[in-house]
């Protein structure tokens, strides 16, 4: 049966908060096995090469996401057909858990060690990426408009602060191993670690969680591909029907392959323009995650003091200042050289110099403004998404997700090659920014929107 839309009245109903808990159980893994435990376990002990490790890991998370750019569109308007998606969450719970759980087994110097680690990665990853999908096509039925933001917000803020503890606790059980295993046997048990976090963390998601699929659905009889499907007409076909939609999903893919670069890029930039050690980065790296909580939670705030549409533009503009700040900062001044700091080293074990306190300060509201631009843009795509279409967009902005993933690091890249400038190649990511910024300023708020898009179908 079809959960229909909340109408209560509170900021956050119950419902709203079994949605969220759905990302403090599956969130972690991320974070722990692909972002920064059992990666480097992976690339340094098992490959026991740096760089053979970063291809190999890289290509094996290139393909999985190919894989998911291939699959999402046809895979959300299955979901719109299909019937029940709780009971298919838990079957990909199951699939993320398994898999995770059996990267147990890469140990160092077996034969079958890499291969069966990037296979366990490539189902673990598109077992996550379809997770999610099915996770944000439940999103109406966890609340009203009114509430959705909040409930968004509250879903990243949540899987950040579980990812934050799982990653403390298995750095805790690195520094003393117990039962006589070492620290390499922590980093190779992450993923077992992350399945036992999901699938106990899981079950308040199922015990509370409303269903959401149309009247008389089922998967039975329902198609994965469409009747016919021409690529070319029917990108141009959703244009002409929900033109609103599509520019924004449009203005999301550019802006957004600037925000991942500018997390993913950053370490990898102070270490080479701050002479950042390995420790300082670590350290802001927790920060900026910390952080990511606090702007999870202030995003359903700012969608319901601007509106969804104009919260994105609130969040990119000041993500862009703080970002041409940020690439200001240099050893000995900010603001371009304008102004001179003291190069004197305090003595402190980290973040020694001015600024490198100056830059750290900036990482906390960046960080937390991009993950409420992420909360703000799945609001608003269910704002503006009809009910009956809502997971075959979803699909859309996975695999836009996806498909431009490279373009962000791409340009840092040819910036940096083309001017042998590391601020420079770093600072290009503002072209995105500004970019995005000015794609977005033509999109329309559901309000302003409400019937536009649609009227072209009827």
């Amino acid at each position: 049966m079809t959960q229909s839309l909340n109408s209560d009245t509170r900021v956050l109903p119950m419902t709203g908060l079994w949605w969220a808990s759905f990302d403090w159980a599956r969130s972690p893994f991320y974070y722990v096995v692909v972002l920064y435990v059992f990666s480097a376990y992976f690339s340094e002990t098992v490959i026991g090469d740096s760089a053979r490790g970063q291809a190999i890991f890289s290509s094996t998370v290139t393909i999985a996401g190919l894989a998911m750019a291939l699959i999402a569109p046809f895979l959300g308007g299955f979901m719109d057909r299909g019937g029940a998606k709780k009971p298919v969450l838990l079957g990909l719970i199951m699939l993320l858990a398994v898999t995770s759980a059996g990267l147990g087994f890469v140990v160092p110097g077996a034969s079958y060690s890499i291969p069966l680690g990037m296979v366990l990665l490539g189902l673990a990853g598109c077992a996550y990426s379809i997770t999610e999908l099915f996770h944000n096509a439940l999103l109406p039925a966890a609340g009203n408009v009114r509430q959705i933001s909040v409930i968004s917000g509250l879903g990243f803020s949540l899987g950040s602060l579980g990812a934050v503890v799982l990653l403390l606790a298995i750095i805790a059980l690195m520094r003393s191993p117990p039962f006589g295993l070492a620290e390499t046997d922590i980093a190779r048990l992450s993923g077992l670690f992350s399945a036992v976090w999901m699938l106990v963390f899981i079950v308040p998601f199922y015990l509370g969680m409303p269903d959401f699929h149309h009247p008389g659905a089922n998967w039975r009889t329902a198609r994965f591909f469409p009747t016919t499907w021409e690529p070319i007409k029917a990108t141009k076909a959703l244009f002409k029907e929900y033109p609103n939609i599509m520019r924004f999903l449009v203005a999301r893919m550019v802006f957004m392959d600037g925000l991942n670069a500018l997390f993913a890029i950053s370490a990898v930039y102070v270490a080479g323009t701050l002479d950042w050690r390995q420790s300082e980065t670590a350290m802001m790296g927790i920060i900026a995650t910390c952080s990511v909580v606090v702007g999870g939670l202030s995003a359903g705030a700012i969608d319901r003091l601007f509106g969804a549409r104009n919260a994105i533009l609130f969040e990119l503009f000041s993500i862009t200042a703080l970002f041409f700040f940020q690439i200001g900062i240099q050893k000995d001044s900010i603001l371009f050289g304008l102004i001179p700091l003291s190069t004197e080293a305090a003595n402190r074990d980290a973040f020694t110099h001015s600024a490198d306190l100056i830059y750290i300060v900036t990482i906390v509201p960046i960080s937390a403004l991009i993950i409420a631009a992420y909360s703000s843009c799945r609001s608003l795509l269910v704002q503006l998404s009809p009910p009956d279409k809502i997971g075959h967009f979803f699909g859309i902005y996975a695999m836009t997700s996806t498909v431009t993933v490279w373009l962000g690091p791409g340009l840092v890249a040819a910036a940096t090659f083309l001017t042998h400038n590391q601020r420079i190649g770093f600072g290009s990511l503002a072209i995105l920014f500004v970019a995005g910024s000015i794609l977005m300023i033509g999109v329309k708020s559901a309000a302003a929107s409400h019937g536009a898009d649609t009227s072209s179908t009827t």
